[in-house]
């Protein structure tokens, strides 16, 4: 659908059109919840609409700066899940723990429903013959660009990224085992995130205009060696809440640049119109690598140790690094079309 560009804007806002609405001439409809401000902020939280939303900002941006308006964009999303932290992080010491989970399970049943009707708009929109002909991932077009290989350090980057929240259970479990009690350690534990979601935004913001001059690869590469980092300042299991910080401020560090990283590389190797296809691919690279690592380091865990689970997260990203490096000062020619696909120059 993204690649479309007269679906591009109305998916990448989560303004789904109903059926024929998407032709030459007629504007798209809002429908529902899907075209509320709720249900667009749930689309962008579950990645739902960003191949549409990435491939339009490559539409809209220079080609010259296409690191610095991925980086702006990964910038403001990081930015805006500050407050939230910190919310809790006060809620946790005036009312406890578990009230404050019970009181996070009302936003996620009205996040819940939002999805559950936006999917079935998005279904309706694409019933028609027309629309069902437009879906199409493209796999053997993004291999002729050159995605697939480039792409190649993203698989185990995203193998090795785990969730936010265990290395926030990490995090309080090491301050717990430094003498703190279970609310102080929380209410610690979740600042210190916080933290990790301002450094991020710095980074996206620095690693946007990196980019433009030194070329995506390599900052993706510095992206993946923060992390591994990180996750070995996990797995080494350290008390204190300043090493804490520091571990959490290298994550953040790491998935600044290496998502502004990714998101460049695609806007960068394809032309417009296989984009919303790459950016679709870069998604399910994304999600399928993300619950894999989570729930495999959750089990090595709950059977071994928080150690082994952090130590095999850091091989994953240990394993981008080198892949990334590899494919650094890598070329391919020029397409066709004139379109410089995959090539690892500044912005690639």
């Amino acid at each position: 659908m993204a690649d479309d560009v007269q679906w591009r804007g109305p998916v990448g806002t989560g303004r789904i059109p109903r059926h024929g609405s998407t032709r030459r001439g007629n504007r798209p409809r809002r429908s529902g919840l899907a075209g509320s401000a709720s249900s667009r902020g749930v689309l962008d939280r579950t990645r739902a609409a960003f191949p549409s939303r990435d491939a339009l900002l490559a539409t809209l941006a220079p080609r010259s700066g296409y690191g610095r308006a991925y980086g702006l964009e990964r910038a403001g999303d990081n930015a805006g899940a500050l407050v939230g932290p910190l919310l809790a992080a006060l809620t946790v010491v005036l009312i406890g723990v578990r009230p404050i989970l019970l009181i996070a399970a009302v936003p996620g049943v009205f996040a819940a429903i939002a999805i559950t009707i936006a999917a079935r708009e998005a279904g309706r929109a694409v019933a028609a013959p027309a629309g069902r002909r437009r879906i199409s991932l493209n796999i053997s077009a993004l291999h002729q660009h050159g995605l697939i290989r480039a792409l190649l350090p993203a698989a185990p980057f995203e193998c090795g990224n785990v969730a936010t929240t265990l290395m926030i259970l990490r995090a309080t479990d090491l301050l717990r085992d430094g003498g703190r009690g279970l609310a102080a350690a929380t209410s610690l534990a979740i600042p210190i995130y916080a933290a990790h979601n301002a450094v991020a935004a710095v980074a996206a913001l620095a690693g946007g205009a990196l980019i433009d001059r030194l070329g995506s690869r390599a900052v993706f590469a510095a992206g993946a060696a923060a992390y591994v980092l990180a996750y070995a300042a996990f797995a080494t299991g350290i008390r204190a809440w300043a090493w804490l910080l520091i571990a959490f401020c290298l994550a953040g560090i790491g998935i600044g640049l290496a998502e502004t990283a990714q998101s460049t590389l695609v806007a960068h190797a394809l032309p417009d119109r296989l984009r919303g296809s790459g950016f679709g691919l870069l998604g399910v690279v994304r999600a399928g690598g993300d619950l894999v690592s989570s729930a495999v380091v959750g089990v090595l865990w709950a059977a071994l140790s928080p150690v082994v689970g952090f130590a095999y997260a850091a091989a994953w990203m240990a394993a981008s690094l080198i892949a990334a490096i590899a494919t650094v000062g890598t070329r391919q020619v020029p397409s066709p079309s004139g379109q410089i696909n995959g090539v690892d120059q500044p912005g690639s």
